[in-house]
């Protein structure tokens, strides 16, 4: 055995004092930044060792200043048998360290091992929600009670009505963070509770803490949704921009994803969890670091317990740090205009962008469904485009749809969309209800002047007979119904505006204008398997057709004053039309689209060098 138990106590006391070292206390936090501490779940020390429990609060307690910690975030899990008052009095004897000074506030949730249900035979654990439970009987809320946290914190601000969720105001810096504390089996009563919290501060950055939502994938390193994760994600994160950043435990391990919100923004999700390593975790904490002034977070695993255990007497096992690692981070960006459509910043964000795509797992939404495709707009308009089967196609979307990490040797894509579809088996495109274009004069639907551009290659694969007149982009109502709504003598079944790719080859450029359908502007035969800019000027006469920066022959040919559109009009990328139903499929790649409300110059272009 290594030490003796008086050893033990001894470790455990030098964790409590701290040490003069560096590496033994922690990196000290630069001046200006802040530390949110986070304990994954205890349950083994609270059940086999409290010594590392109380070390990892007695070291919060005792660094606090020095580490500029403003929160400590429990993950629940607390203890291992709910049944059993030891553990309880064990974790509340660790806990309590924190609440003998109200400047080391905390929050704690409820895990798995943590309710009643747990020991119960015949009871789904995993169906247990805490509005299931008879509150009277569980010993979570008998132990860590809302008027413990009232009495000790004013960072606590209130419960729901099972007790089982809390949410909690503290300040970092000159910032004041939300957290939310839920239960590992949210009932829907207490996701709409979280979400009047978030309604109450539509403004305040918000972290969510709970026990499950994130696991490990099988290549042990990627994070994956649980099915509860999963449903937080749809029902609460997703949709409420200030949460920026989510903690769990329960799986074993630690993992990190950044996923895109319904705004475009990113969310930061971390899972951390040793309960199944050396002793437990060997009191293993996890550290965040706010640097507002470098713009990041600052991940690091960090144990006290090791700390405390000379380095001459430490085994292989004593770990003292792990898993350290930076997130970018503008803190400014990130929470300005929180709920709302959010403006990119960059080369391809120009003023007058009406809608702006880019065809990568980077500008692609998250979603828990993965069939469920979508890409944000980065113009700030909201114009999210969203994957949709074409009516009868008999392929599956695996076969018909893909996203490539492959980039164009311009732009700034670093992927592309992949349609694969074609006649014989259909196929797949993506779809808004936008953009939404506006004249000077405030007229619906109508474009005065525009650059349109597309970052596009026909695929090797590409067939006249299969894929001949599939369009790039398109407005999906007809040029008849387009000219009938702004009351034009002009019409026909093709759409109102598209980029097609000919029988021949040919980039087709359609398009319906103030004074009527004009005629097609049409490029030379093109390559398969060659990535082509496209681009449509129209300085509100003529409409101007260039492919890779050379115009090409028959173009402009008559006037054609703008364009037209239905407001409210079905758009599409991937897919033509004909009378206004979607018909023909595209077959190749498409990295980018960009629509202007103005001429631009050739070094505004999106393959500008």
């Amino acid at each position: 055995m290594r030490h003796s138990i008086g050893a033990l106590v001894l470790s455990a006391v030098l964790g409590l004092t701290g040490c003069n070292s560096d590496n033994d206390n922690g990196t000290q936090a630069a001046a200006e930044s802040y530390t949110l501490v986070v304990m994954p779940d205890t349950q083994k020390y609270s059940r086999y060792n409290p010594e590392r429990y109380n070390a990892q609060t007695q070291w919060i307690a005792d660094n606090y200043k020095q580490q500029n910690i403003v929160f400590t975030a429990h993950l629940g899990d607390v203890v291992d048998l709910p049944d059993s008052e030891q553990e309880w009095l064990n974790a509340r004897a660790a806990m309590s360290i924190l609440e003998a000074n109200p400047a080391t506030p905390y929050s704690i949730l409820a895990g798995n091992h943590d309710v009643l249900a747990y020991r119960q035979s015949g009871v789904d654990i995993n169906s247990n929600f805490d509005s299931d439970r008879t509150l009277a009987a569980e010993p979570f809320l008998k132990h860590f009670p809302a008027s413990l946290q009232q009495n000790n914190f004013a960072s606590f601000q209130g419960t729901d009505a099972t007790g089982f969720n809390s949410y909690h105001l503290f300040k970092g810096g000159e910032r004041e963070y939300l957290l939310l504390a839920l239960d590992w089996r949210t009932s829907a009563a207490s996701i709409a509770w979280a979400q009047s919290v978030l309604d109450a501060h539509p403004e305040t950055p918000t972290i969510l803490t709970t026990h499950q939502l994130l696991n490990v994938a099988d290549d042990g390193n990627s994070a994956i949704f649980t099915d509860n994760g999963a449903m937080l994600w749809d029902k609460l994160i997703k949709d409420n921009d200030q949460i920026f950043l989510t903690f769990n435990g329960h799986h074993h391990g630690e993992a990190k994803m950044v996923a895109k919100n319904r705004y475009g923004r990113d969310v930061v999700m971390i899972l951390v969890d040793y309960q199944s390593g050396f002793w437990g975790g060997n009191g293993m904490l996890q550290l965040v670091s706010f640097d507002e002034a470098n713009k990041r977070l600052q991940f690091r695993s960090f144990s006290p317990w090791v700390a405390a255990i000379p380095e001459a007497e430490r085994q292989p096992q004593d770990v003292l740090q792990r898993w350290e690692f930076e997130q970018p981070l503008d803190f400014e960006k990130r929470f300005a205009k929180l709920n709302q459509e959010v403006e990119t910043e960059g080369p391809g964000k120009l003023e007058g962008t009406l809608a702006y795509w880019i065809f990568d797992a980077e500008h692609k939404l998250t979603s828990t469904d993965p069939a469920k495709v979508q890409f944000m707009d980065l113009s700030g308009r909201g114009n999210t485009l969203s994957l949709k089967a074409k009516a009868g196609s008999s392929g599956t979307q695996e076969q018909l749809f893909e996203l490539l990490g492959e980039a164009p040797g311009f732009g700034h894509a670093t992927g592309a969309a992949r349609f694969k579809g074609g006649n014989t088996l259909g196929g797949y495109y993506l779809s808004s209800q936008a953009p939404t274009l506006v004249s000077a004069d405030g007229q619906a639907g109508v474009l005065a002047q525009y650059t349109i551009e597309m970052i596009v290659r026909l695929a090797p694969e590409w067939q006249a007979s299969e894929n001949a007149w599939g369009a790039v982009f398109a407005h999906k109502p007809s040029q008849s119904q387009v000219c009938e709504h702004h009351k034009l003598d002009c019409g026909g079944g093709d759409p109102s505006l598209a980029l097609t790719a000919s029988s021949l080859k040919e980039f087709q450029w359609i398009s319906t204008s103030s004074n009527g359908v004009g005629p097609s502007n049409w490029s030379w035969e093109v390559d398969r398997n060659y990535w082509y800019h496209v681009a449509i000027v129209n300085d509100g006469q003529y409409a101007t057709m260039y492919v890779d920066n050379s115009r090409v022959m028959r173009t402009a040919e008559a006037e054609q004053h703008g364009l037209v559109s239905i407001p409210g009009g079905e758009w599409m990328v991937g897919a033509s039309s004909w009378d206004g139903e979607v018909a023909d499929l595209f077959r190749g790649d498409i990295a980018e689209i960009r629509i202007v409300d103005r001429v631009l110059p050739e070094s505004d272009w999106l393959n500008a060098k």
